[in-house]
């Protein structure tokens, strides 16, 4: 017996109306989910543009800079054509590019980090739509609003294949990713500044423990606050102080002609193991470079210092390279020494004086720059420094005249005030 045409219809309409709902909530999803991904896109691209403004400042900066000694190349050969096993210097090209790998840090910045953690996030979405479908849910039901624990924070089953090569913004290996997420990035570590009782702890931790056998990864576990392992390595063990000598020095210059002065940390490592690679890099360019003049300057350097600034500015590093056997702070107190049209180099007057010490007790001794800053008279902070340097140790006039000066009287009181507060202050610091 066959059913009514009327029973056929009723017995369509619940099922054509769950249907109807799975695909309008299926299209729901869908346009979330590109929605999101049009979102990256163009954090992408904004990362890889370069703006109007910078390219026309790019353009326009104008001036031009003499190299002494420069000669105009003939040609230019592109790294490719070098590695090409056509080149004649195909293998010496393949030896320097593994070095680079191994031995050149690149570290992440800020868009290549924020691309990483968009791509785990993304990465972590699609593993749970794998496994809401794995464990046979409808179509969508299971993922329309992901927990976001999941998503930030899981670490098991990402393909970091598929991180690395998420979009042009990451530059790096999977391995490289994952180091970088696990040990580093990842949501769950505690960034906030080291509290004492978690220093005191993790060095009880590694009390008595021989070194070289120190599991980081079980003190990090121990300690319990959400450290990371390098974290817990880098507070428990007390670095010394590396001080330099004649042996330091000559293993210093026999580093950098090794390993170049673009590598500090491995020139560092070849140094010391107590060295840090921003003491040698100070060291070797303001004391042991053989290329830096220490004599008075020329009117032909004073000249090149001039162009450099109008070209670059302030950005000393950049003035120095174009001033031959000068480093950057050279160049910096030289011009601003002697060459700024803007520094006043007269006497200092009384009313001078007087707007220095009020610079100094707003500020705080020592803080040069900011008086400098304060003060706003066209002197610089080592003007200031040097003045306040000769009021304390009274290089003014006879010493009657000293004593009785107002503001001699009133510069050592407002030094010896600084110096009572810091004493008391490290002395209820090291009583805490």
């Amino acid at each position: 017996m066959q059913p009514s045409s009327s029973g056929d219809a009723k017995a369509y309409v619940q099922p054509a109306v769950q249907a109807n709902k799975e695909h309008q909530y299926a299209l729901k999803v869908y346009t979330e989910r590109l929605e999101a991904e049009l979102e990256h896109l163009d954090k992408l691209l904004a990362i890889a543009e370069v703006s109007e403004d910078e390219e026309e400042e790019f353009i326009t900066a104008g001036g031009s800079i003499l190299i002494p000694g420069a000669k105009k190349p003939r040609s230019v050969i592109p790294p490719n054509d070098l590695l090409s096993e056509g080149s004649p210097f195909y293998h010496d090209a393949i030896r320097r590019q593994h070095y680079e790998e191994f031995t050149v840090v690149h570290p992440m910045k800020a868009p290549e980090l924020e691309a990483l953690a968009d791509a785990v996030r993304s990465e972590n979405y699609r593993l749970y739509a794998l496994q809401a479908q794995a464990q046979g849910l409808q179509s969508f039901s299971g993922i329309a609003d992901p927990p976001q624990t999941f998503i930030n924070s899981n670490k098991h089953g990402i393909d970091w294949g598929r991180v690395s090569s998420v979009g042009p913004s990451i530059h790096r290996t999977a391995k490289e990713c994952q180091i970088r997420w696990l040990g580093d990035r990842h949501p769950d570590f505690n960034d906030a500044q080291w509290t004492q009782a978690e220093i005191a702890k993790v060095r009880e931790l590694v009390d008595g423990a021989r070194e070289g056998q120190i599991n980081w990864v079980e003190i990090a576990g121990k300690l319990g606050t959400g450290r990371t392992p390098v974290d817990c390595m880098r507070h428990a063990i007390s670095r010394k102080t590396h001080s330099w000598n004649p042996d330091a020095d000559k293993r210093l210059l026999e580093a950098v002609d090794i390993y170049g002065a673009d590598n500090w940390a491995l020139v560092a490592r070849w140094v010391s193991e107590d060295a840090t690679s921003a003491q040698c890099q100070n060291r070797y360019l303001r004391t042991l470079d053989p290329t830096l003049k220490r004599g008075p300057w020329t009117p032909d350097e004073d000249e090149r210092l001039k162009e450099a600034v109008a070209v670059f500015g302030h950005s000393w590093i950049d003035v120095a390279a174009f001033v031959e056997g000068r480093n950057n702070e050279q160049c910096r107190d030289r011009y601003q020494e002697y060459l700024n049209p803007s520094v006043s180099k007269g006497k200092w007057t009384e009313e001078q004086d007087a707007a220095l010490l009020k610079a100094v007790e707003q500020v705080g001794l020592g803080k040069w720059k900011e008086v400098s800053q304060v003060l706003n008279i066209g002197r610089t902070d080592n003007m200031c420094r040097i003045r306040s340097d000769r009021w304390s140790n009274g290089l003014f006039g006879s010493v009657t005249e000293h004593v009785q000066s107002p503001i001699a009287i009133t510069y050592k009181t407002v030094i010896w005030s600084n110096y009572a507060y810091r004493e008391i202050h490290s002395y209820t610091a090291s009583r805490a």
